[in-house]
């Protein structure tokens, strides 16, 4: 039964020159045995789910079939979770009229586009959904060309990443990231970070890149000039799917196994079935006579094959003989009705709607309730809390990148973006809720809601601060024309009918 990736901890109040090699040596075992595991859940989602069981009753026969539930569970969560990129709009607890807040947050979200973010978040996503945690890596863009971005960042294989928190203080912070390779002669190279340094390890027992640290220098990325961590920051961000560090489908590895069961022996025995042994009783079979090959002669039963007919006859003495095939009886409907009824459970506990439903769509609360997307929505909700945070890291992360780099311009509106200005927009599009979130977004503005806030409100858009750039003079003129629509020197605050009469054409 798996129990979740297992974190990994050390008391050591810092980290130093002198003690990072024991601190990795007690780490690493742990790590191995979270590396297994998500090895097996890899594997097991891929396809690779062996039968629990020997086969002792026509051993000839032995059908292995996999009903791969895992994937469509693994599916499911991460195109609904992770299939719309995350972007980073400016935080709702001040003035949303800072233009060159917006500006910088297009211009961010313009970076990680320039980085591929939506390819690289779906790595991120099946490493997070399937095995529970993954990492992402954020290191300066040393070999910048115009155009590109300031940064770099990648999502990690979470079997070669990790990071060890600290005991020693109340908020289990992290204080070393590590990731490693191992070349073909299975030595393992480990690149640690921690706060200040970086540390080139190998194989747990010597530091390659030398000397302790004493003052910063600056970091370009040859062999021995890594001991300086010019960020100041550990750059490796761990992102978790839930506090227990479980996969989408951990929980119901045992009623998988159990429904691979099921199919395999209801497909063994239509199998049996068709290749069925013959029954005989009372039968006479008729002989003939064959020949050895020492040229002897030999009386044999002559019995049927395949494709030959059989006659029999009541005989002398009163018996009828027969033939049939033997079989065990199944209840077929049964066997299928179970099947089908374990596979539609097992999805449920796994959070997966049902997607087949033939009652006329899903639009409704009811149906989203009967059909199981409100559930699905509220636990992807509870989720998103957890990646929020993740993603608040990395943007630390990237902030300390860009202004680290020598590339960024002096002028740079990304050098005035503080930590504090960003936040997470995560959503997920249900194309069924265009029509009410464009309603409501429309009702908001023109009961006057900043229109950037409603935006906001109502996760419509992929980026907002765009579409907010973009579209921010035309719906401040609308909003203007309505309330002053209303107004006029009687003080009106809406248009009734007393104006009307003027306008009228049976009067001209």
């Amino acid at each position: 039964m798996q129990i979740g990736r297992r974190e990994l901890f050390t008391d050591a109040k810092e980290i130093t020159y002198n003690n990072i090699i024991p601190i990795l040596q007690n780490a690493f075992p742990l790590h191995q045995t979270n590396a297994m595991r998500m090895n097996f859940l890899l594997d097991y989602e891929a396809g690779n789910q062996p039968l629990q069981r020997v086969k002792t009753y026509r051993k000839d026969i032995d059908c292995k079939c996999v009903d791969n539930v895992a994937h469509e569970i693994a599916k499911f969560h991460i195109g609904y979770k992770w299939g719309v990129p995350i972007t980073i709009v400016q935080r709702g607890e001040k003035d949303s009229g800072n233009e060159n807040e917006v500006k910088s947050l297009s211009l961010l979200n313009e970076q990680y586009e320039i980085q591929h973010i939506r390819k690289k978040t779906q790595r991120l996503a099946r490493f997070v959904e399937i095995c529970g945690v993954g990492y992402t890596f954020v290191d300066i863009n040393s070999d910048y060309e115009d155009g590109e971005s300031l940064f770099n960042i990648e999502a990690t294989d979470p079997r070669t990443t990790f990071v060890i928190r600290s005991s020693y203080y109340y908020d289990k912070r992290v204080m070393i990231g590590v990731t490693f390779r191992t070349d073909e002669k299975g030595n393992h190279y480990f690149t640690c970070f921690t706060k200040d340094a970086r540390f080139e390890i190998l194989n747990l027992c010597k530091i390659l890149n030398g000397r302790k640290v004493e003052q910063k220098e600056t970091w370009e990325h040859a062999e021995q000039s890594g001991d300086i961590n010019p960020l100041g920051i550990i750059p490796i961000i761990e992102w978790i799917r839930s506090d227990d560090r479980m996969g989408c489908f951990e929980r119901q590895i045992s009623d998988m196994d159990n429904l691979n069961l099921l199919i395999s022996d209801f497909t063994n025995d239509v199998d049996q079935n068709t290749q069925a042994i013959w029954h005989c009783n009372d039968v006479d079979f008729p002989k003939e006579t064959v020949i050895l090959e020492d040229g002897t002669k030999e009386e044999v039963l002559k019995k049927p094959t395949t494709n030959d007919w059989m006659q029999t006859f009541t005989t002398q003495d009163g018996k009828t003989p027969f033939v049939k095939p033997l079989a065990v009886e199944y209840d077929y409907s049964g066997m299928l009705n179970n099947i089908l009824s374990r596979r539609q459970i097992i999805l449920q506990n796994a959070d997966v709607p049902c997607r087949n439903d033939n009652s006329g769509g899903s639009t409704g609360i009811a149906m989203s309730d009967a059909t199981g997307w409100s559930n699905a929505e509220t636990i992807a909700a509870a989720q998103q809390n957890i990646m929020e945070g993740c993603k608040m890291e990395e943007i630390k992360v990237v902030l300390r990148a860009i202004k680290a780099s020598s590339h960024t311009p002096a002028d740079s509106p990304l050098l005035e973006l503080k930590y504090r200005d960003c936040q997470p927009n995560i959503k997920r599009n249900k194309n069924y809720e265009l029509a009410n979130k464009t309603n409501a977004w429309a009702t908001l503005v023109s009961h006057g809601m900043n229109g950037y806030h409603a935006l906001k409100t109502v996760n419509l858009v992929d980026d907002v601060n765009q579409v907010w750039a973009d579209s921010k003079d035309l719906i401040i003129k609308y909003q203007e024309s309505l309330f002053n629509k209303g107004g006029n020197e009687e003080g009106r605050l809406q248009g009734d009918y007393s104006d009307q009469n003027e306008n009228s054409p049976s009067l001209k």
